[in-house]
């Protein structure tokens, strides 16, 4: 059963603040709304037929545009499809923002390690930023450049929203087919993917400045997801990592 789905959003600056979300399908309307970066509060309304709740679906969508809210993203959903391109894009967008947010609030840092971060459930996405200052100053040393965990900033994870609405459909009472396995794949993918698209377009430097610094995907709690580590860096980086990790079995 393919549903029609819109999301709309308020914002603080550039970065989403709270959000709206219509979807129906059948008889039923179901709405979510809150503070963005969090599930909100749903409805779910059940209507004598799909005229009715269709004719409901368009009304809870003007009433967001009513009450100040920018419609940010409106489609058919199939259950059985997940998109993984839309995705990508999405993160790609959002980590472009956020690591400007992170450089905009953090002038006198030099940030030359970004990670995303996901969890194993593939439920969230987010981006953890490091400087060369702060690993200076560890005390766990080069033990913290490999560890996004103990990272120093994570401004601009606001811009996530959109994504992580995407991924929520798999995790809510929704309509939603797409095996558990394929998706947990293809969203680890679609991030690498997104940060090996912003490397493509310099975003992290060139030549030697581009030597110096970190790409990751991470998944929290969980095994490094296989050729993560060769796909987003250069050479002498993963020579670094290698280096790391042999001096551990010695």
């Amino acid at each position: 059963m393919h549903s029609n789905y819109s999301l709309f959003y308020t914002f603080d600056g550039d970065q989403p603040a709270r959000f709206r979300e219509a979807r129906v399908f059948g008889t039923t309307v179901w709405t979510a709304g809150g503070a963005a970066m969090t599930w909100g509060e749903e409805t779910r309304t059940q209507y004598a037929s799909e005229a009715a709740a269709h004719a409901a679906y368009a009304a809870r969508c003007q009433a967001a545009l009513a009450d100040g809210y920018a419609l940010a993203r409106a489609t058919a959903i199939d259950p059985a499809v997940f998109d993984f391109a839309l995705l990508q894009s999405l993160v790609a967008h959002a980590a472009r923002l956020a690591v400007d947010a992170v450089r905009r609030a953090h002038p006198e840092q030099h940030i030359d390690a970004v990670a995303l971060v996901s969890d194993d459930s593939a439920m969230t996405i987010g981006l953890m930023a490091n400087s060369r200052e702060a690993l200076a100053a560890s005390e766990y040393g080069e033990e913290m450049l490999w560890n996004p965990a103990e990272w120093a900033f994570e401004d601009g994870g606001a811009h996530f929203d959109s994504a992580y609405r995407l991924l929520l459909q798999a995790h809510r009472e929704l309509p939603f087919e797409v095996d558990f396995g394929a998706l947990r794949s293809g969203v680890f993918d679609a991030c690498i993917a997104a940060l090996a698209q912003l490397d493509a377009e310099g975003c992290f430097g060139t030549g030697a400045q581009r030597d110096e610094s970190l790409l990751l995907f991470e998944v929290s709690d969980s095994e490094p997801v296989e050729g993560a580590l060769a796909r987003l860096n250069p050479p002498a980086v993963v020579a670094r990592y290698e280096a790391w990790m042999a001096s551990w079995a010695e």
